[in-house]
């Protein structure tokens, strides 16, 4: 599967690439792999490659829909 602006959409056993992950989220890459450095989301780096648990970052997602804090969330 393509999106509009033709970055691939890679989902492979429940991990999502960053790449993927900008594109359902919204949030930058660098923001997503700190969120994987602090825990706050779940992951496995390969090598230099992150790939990021769907589920935790569709809860994160949601909890960040939830927040009143205009800083939580995708800018």
């Amino acid at each position: 599967m393509v999106s509009n602006n033709q970055t691939p959409i890679l989902i492979f056993n429940n991990y999502v690439s960053i790449k993927t992950a900008v594109v359902f989220s919204s949030y930058s890459s660098q923001y997503l792999r700190r969120l994987l450095r602090n825990g706050k989301l779940d992951g496995v780096k390969i090598g230099q490659l992150w790939l990021i648990n769907k589920l935790t970052l569709d809860t994160y997602l949601e909890n960040s829909i939830n927040v009143g804090d205009r800083r939580y969330g995708p800018k």
